[in-house]
């Protein structure tokens, strides 16, 4: 029964993640194609399919240049990754390029984006995308595109793409900047190459440590429950009460206040929305109406909160877009072939405690969406590594990690082990008060200035610092017309 349960709600495992890859769709066929941005110059650079058979057949990694401003002063390449596994990377580059990066950084480095393959215009994005568009219309599933291409999805693969791009732009060393996922591509490409680490910028840092699907998912489900009692203000009763209503709702369903009853979609969705991304705004939006619920033991206005607003995004995400279905499906493909202690599918099943023991209020919402997502995996695994003791690897060259205390997507207690991990090697800009997820060139101007400082010149330590963005928070401007444009807000997964 618990494995059937897994299946039918495994779909809603990206939800409230962020969105799909940004606009960008296969380039090909019958899906639209994303141009090259206006602000750079964009082609294909051939990488072998399998990198264990380097002189067999070749694919294409389509990838995006903007030049230096000051080319006489130019430093190097800067490679941008904006997290997922599911978001491409050309486009987003030319967002940032065009509204985010500062003049120092756009005057020294040519900005780089490079399409993972499954995104944007690399290989196996239209697979990807025919298969869960076939999935979605009941007309197919994806196990045998899964079969044939998800062993070379995985971030080994892309780690040895990026150094590919890399000597081909001609650049000795990797200047790279990573958001949520593209962390751990840029810790394993530390690993895999620490004598080619130029700088290396992780925000919103994954796990080094985490060695399957479940045992991430675990931490997120403590990180919402950290997230969530921030945002009640740390009070014991509310979250007391918030607890009652939330065990009835997986006992029986719903949940029957003094007026009307809230569903258990309507309490899930709920759940999600109590720890939104604070750029979104929609935190503010359920906010009066669930402390009427957990105050006075009225659900009418959360419930209206929620049918007035059609575009959550815990609602929107189930889309049946081409490039949202995609997205979900390279999220997976990469996840699970990543994988490098898999679980069995009776373990999958019997996690739900481990879940509850992380957060007794989000542990079951997570464990029934998320748990089920590598059961019966169909295709060849490409394990990672888990990246410990870097610093001697790296001989003294300098890392910097970004991490918010209150991210919903990549909790806190994951930059402190990517802290450990690369040891004194490591400086740690800490983000507090704030309840969102990629953080550097999005007007937080101390993350802001150090990591700039950092890009420009690596050899120099930055100090440790606590950053306090509760400001932005209560800025009624800022929340009136949030950056959520920036490409690592909007992305499937992390």
């Amino acid at each position: 029964m618990y494995r059937k349960t897994l299946g039918l709600l495994v779909s809603l495992s990206l939800v409230g993640c962020g969105g799909g890859g940004g606009d960008s769709q296969f380039a090909k066929d019958n899906y639209p194609t994303q141009a090259c941005p206006s602000n750079m110059t964009c082609g294909f650079m051939k990488a072998p399919k399998d990198y264990n058979n380097p002189n067999g057949e070749q694919v294409d990694i389509y990838y995006g240049v903007h030049k230096a401003n000051d080319p006489a002063n130019r430093i190097g390449a800067l490679l941008l990754n904006f997290g997922g596994p599911s978001a491409e990377a050309v486009s987003g580059a030319g967002y940032m390029v065009e509204k985010e990066l500062p003049k120092e950084i756009l005057d020294r480095f040519d900005i780089v984006g490079m399409d993972p393959r499954g995104t944007g215009q690399s290989v196996f994005a239209k697979e990807l995308t025919d298969c869960a568009v076939a999935q979605s219309n009941k007309q197919g599933d994806c196990s045998a595109t899964y079969s044939q291409v998800a062993p070379f999805l995985g971030s080994n693969t892309v780690v040895k793409d990026m150094d590919m791009l890399r000597n081909l732009l001609g650049d000795e060393k990797l200047t790279f900047l990573g958001y949520s996922y593209g962390t751990r591509l840029g810790s394993l490409y530390a690993h895999t190459f620490p004598d080619k680490v130029r700088a290396i910028v992780l925000d919103s840092s994954m796990s080094p440590l985490d060695d399957n699907y479940i045992e991430m998912r675990v931490d997120n489900t403590a990180g919402y429950g950290k997230a969530a009692d921030y945002r009640l203000g740390h009070d014991f009763a509310l979250s007391s009460r918030y607890q009652t209503i939330v065990d009835s709702l997986f006992a029986n369903s719903t949940y029957s206040a003094n007026d009307v009853d809230l569903t258990l979609a309507e309490g899930s969705f709920t759940l999600g929305l109590t720890v939104a991304r604070e750029t979104s705004g929609d935190w503010q939006k359920i906010k009066p109406g669930l402390m009427t619920l957990l105050v006075q033991d009225s659900a009418a206005p959360i419930k209206k909160a929620l049918s007035d607003n059609d575009d959550w995004p815990f609602v929107s995400h189930l889309s049946t877009s081409p490039d949202d279905l995609r997205g979900s499906a390279l999220f997976k493909a990469v996840v699970c072939t990543d994988e490098s202690s898999p679980l069995t599918t009776n373990e999958i099943v019997n996690s739900k405690d481990r879940y509850i023991l992380a957060s007794a209020l989000y542990g079951l919402n997570t464990y029934y969406s998320t748990a089920g997502m590598c059961i019966d995996w169909p295709a060849k695994r490409d394990p990672i590594a888990t990246v410990s003791n870097m610093e001697s690897a790296l001989g003294g060259q300098q890392i910097l990690i970004i991490g918010g205390q209150y991210d919903p997507a990549t909790p806190y207690s994951w930059a402190e082990e990517m802290v450990d991990a690369f040891g004194n090697s490591a400086s740690l800009i800490t983000v507090d008060n704030y309840v969102d997820h990629g953080f550097s060139y999005s007007n937080i101007s101390c993350v802001d200035q150090k990591t700039t400082a950092y890009l420009l010149d690596p050899d120099t330590k930055i100090s440790d610092e606590t950053c306090d963005a509760s400001a932005l928070s209560q800025n009624k401007s800022f929340m009136i017309a949030p950056d959520t444009s920036h490409p690592a807000k909007d992305v499937i997964g992390w």
